[in-house]
């Protein structure tokens, strides 16, 4: 083979190529017409006996792609040539994870997007989500496991909590790797507030407030009792009940926030602390009666509560709220036998005792004036009855 206008050609395949003479002996370098990304070395001693030709052929690529390399020798009296397809990746240096709302409702779904640096299409994300406990920072379960060509993991979980996303990005020359942390929760709705059954409390008198929420998850409690004192807080994980007692008279407000990173629902209650005092006054309308006809007792406490009032009419028992207003109460009981009757009247602690006296009929009462009646002195009257009976005069 002569060597003589013989040439080597090497086309890159991303529209760059490079030619070079080749001659017999001794060393040539030829850079491209670009600069510096490529160029062809001419080995001394070349052909020879074997009829080979050495050359180091080096190129730079500036992008990412697969390429086909074509090289060709063309000599006066032949030619040949051959080609390689070469695939060129960038090293990926890092990955990140990117959650617009890593605290996100049960009910949606949640994307978490992948930023690789230097930006790439020739790589592929391993994911896996595992549920995740912030206690001991370990994983449990695999909830899920995908490998995709995009940069973006989109999921939906079925249960509240803590999850942990791992995505391991891989391209033929290098990997890297990144996590994050993304959690579930079901916002709060339907907060209840209730207090001790008693519209009216008495001062240092101690009850429960519950607050009770139906639908929600991760949920914390928030109390705001204003002056009272807060013996005892516990919490569970959709109730929780405060335990209080108020040191002064008057009406107090309690107020409970149920709260989550997705939502806040609020709660008041009105509670009257009244004084401790207590009286309870006890009367019959008519201390006699006859057999058959009503009994009336009015009760009186002077205290501004919802007391419930217990007449016992020996016979019979009545239970009655009293008068918030008037703080009166009446109770009716009919006798169906004569005789003096005792009723037992209770309001909360304190018990009042009144006798009545039930006649089988009307008495007949005389009157006989005893002494003569003298301007100036007492007069002097004798009655005569009978039956058992009070007597009651009246001098007009």
């Amino acid at each position: 083979m002569t060597l003589g206008n013989s040439s080597l050609s090497v086309d890159f395949g991303d529209n760059s190529s490079i030619s070079a003479p080749v001659r017999g002996g001794g060393l040539a370098s030829v850079p491209d017409d670009a600069g510096d990304n490529s160029d062809v070395q001419i080995f001394y001693d070349n052909y020879g006996l074997s009829c080979t030709l050495h050359a180091n052929i080096s190129h730079v690529y500036t992008s990412e792609g697969d390429f086909n390399v074509s090289v060709s020798v063309v000599t006066s009296s032949a030619s040949a040539g051959n080609w390689t397809l070469l695939m060129v990746r960038s090293v990926i240096e890092s990955v990140s994870l990117m959650v617009v709302n890593s605290l996100f409702d049960l009910r949606r779904n949640v994307t978490v997007n992948a930023s690789v640096s230097p930006a790439s299409l020739f790589v592929n994300y391993h994911w896996t989500v595992s549920s995740f406990d912030f206690m001991d920072e370990t994983n449990s379960s695999v909830v899920l496991s995908s490998v995709t060509d995009v940069p973006r993991l989109t999921l939906m979980v079925d249960h509240a909590g803590d999850y942990l996303v791992n995505v391991t990005v891989v391209n033929d020359v290098s990997r890297s790797h990144d996590a994050v942390v993304i959690t579930a929760a079901v916002p709060i709705s339907s907060l209840s507030l209730s207090c001790d059954n008693n519209e009216y409390l008495l001062v240092d008198a101690v009850f429960d407030c519950i607050a009770v929420v139906k639908v929600g998850s991760g949920i914390e409690f928030t109390w705001d009792i204003g002056v009272g004192n807060s013996l005892c807080t516990t919490t569970g994980n959709s109730s929780s009940v405060v335990t209080v007692a108020y040191p002064t008279v008057g009406r107090h407000n309690i107020t409970v926030t149920a709260w989550n990173y997705l939502s806040t629902e609020t709660a008041h209650k009105t509670i009257d602390i009244i004084d401790d005092t207590f009286e309870l006054s006890v009367f019959a309308m008519e201390p006699v009666v006859l057999v058959g006809k009503p009994v009336n007792i009015m009760a009186c406490c002077v205290r501004g509560s919802n007391l419930t009032v217990e007449f016992d009419f020996g016979g019979g028992h009545h239970r009655l709220a009293l008068d918030a207003e008037s703080t009166v109460v009446t109770a009716s009981h009919v006798y169906h036998r004569p005789g003096v009757k005792r009723v037992t009247v209770t309001a909360a602690s304190d018990v009042s005792v009144i006798t009545v006296t039930v006649l089988e009929h009307a008495p007949a009462v005389h009157l006989t004036l005893v002494t003569p009646p003298v301007a100036g002195r007492h007069l002097v009257f004798m009655a005569t009855f009978n039956g058992n009976s009070f007597l009651h005069f009246d001098f007009v």
